[in-house]
């Protein structure tokens, strides 16, 4: 099995039993911040679905049609996955608004903390792998169990204040403020989702200066290279497309330039081995 699918895996898991949890729990204990929480953990759960779909679409080999591959489509999978979780944040709002006043149980502290501790744990987890296997998918997808390890914990905030409303009565509001709050840091999240991946499909160079400057270095060793004209690396989801313009040192046949050419992509691969597809022109 597919290591990052491996890792998504793990988390649809664990996000199917918090969701249950949360849900009975909510009810139970009368919480709609726990609901609302439990709505939160569902969008995650849809989230990774859609990243294992998402993911497995942008491994598809590139065709005639698609010569640089389909890696774009790992942007796409997270520009639909931010309307879902948009749509949900906006259900907690409006939720938010019933008049009805809740006081949540003493069992919602206890699941509030417990689910808090387990979706850092699992956040953690799963955007370090992402960072260590340079995929976009599980990245957005730790921040997005990270986010809901922060609304539970709002929900443990919640359930304490609440317990003070003997003391002060607008503490009685807090279950319905922690919804809103809750609601409004869903619909941030998914914002700030959708406007990175539609600034990535629009097309990103590589941030890593280094990068462009060892890659120059490498290809200007060649002895029939007399200068990189151009050099340009974009991120393409989980890979690289370089775009290589050259100038040479003399006239070269159809023959040596081809040799010439793929002895700069050995180069480039063995350098980088997230660079999967290079265009190389030549002057």
């Amino acid at each position: 099995m597919d290591k990052v699918v491996k890792v998504l895996l793990k988390s649809v898991i664990v996000n199917i039993l918090l969701i249950v949890i949360k849900f009975i729990m909510g009810f139970v204990g009368n919480s709609k911040a726990l609901i609302a929480n439990a709505i939160h953990s569902l969008s995650d759960l849809i989230t990774d679905f859609i990243s294992i779909i998402g993911y497995k679409l942008s491994k598809k080999p590139a065709d005639e049609k698609h010569p640089l591959g389909f890696g774009q489509i790992e942007y796409i999978t997270n520009i639909i996955v931010s309307f879902v979780i948009f749509y949900l944040g906006l259900q907690s709002i409006m939720s938010a608004f019933n008049n009805k006043v809740n006081i949540p149980s003493d069992i919602i502290l206890v699941v509030s903390l417990l689910t808090a501790i387990i979706k850092y744990v699992l956040s953690t987890y799963i955007y370090n792998k992402g960072k260590k296997y340079q995929n976009g998918i599980l990245v957005v997808s730790g921040i997005e169990s990270k986010a809901d390890a922060l609304t539970s914990s709002l929900v443990v905030i919640s359930v304490i204040l609440s317990k003070l409303t003997p003391y002060v009565e607008f503490y009685k509001y807090s279950d319905n403020v922690c919804t809103f709050i809750i609601g409004v840091y869903i619909i941030y999240i998914a914002i700030k989702i959708l406007k990175e991946n539609i600034v990535n499909i629009i097309g990103t160079s590589a941030t890593e200066e280094y990068m462009i400057d060892d890659l120059k270095s490498i290809i200007e060793d060649d002895k029939n290279v007399s200068k990189v004209k151009e050099l340009s690396v974009i991120k393409y989801g989980s890979y690289y497309v370089a775009i290589i313009e050259l100038v040479l040192n003399e006239n070269m046949n159809l023959t040596k330039i081809k040799r010439l050419k793929n002895r700069i992509r050995n180069k480039v691969i063995t350098y980088d081995k997230r660079i999967s597809y290079i265009k190389i022109s030549v002057n």
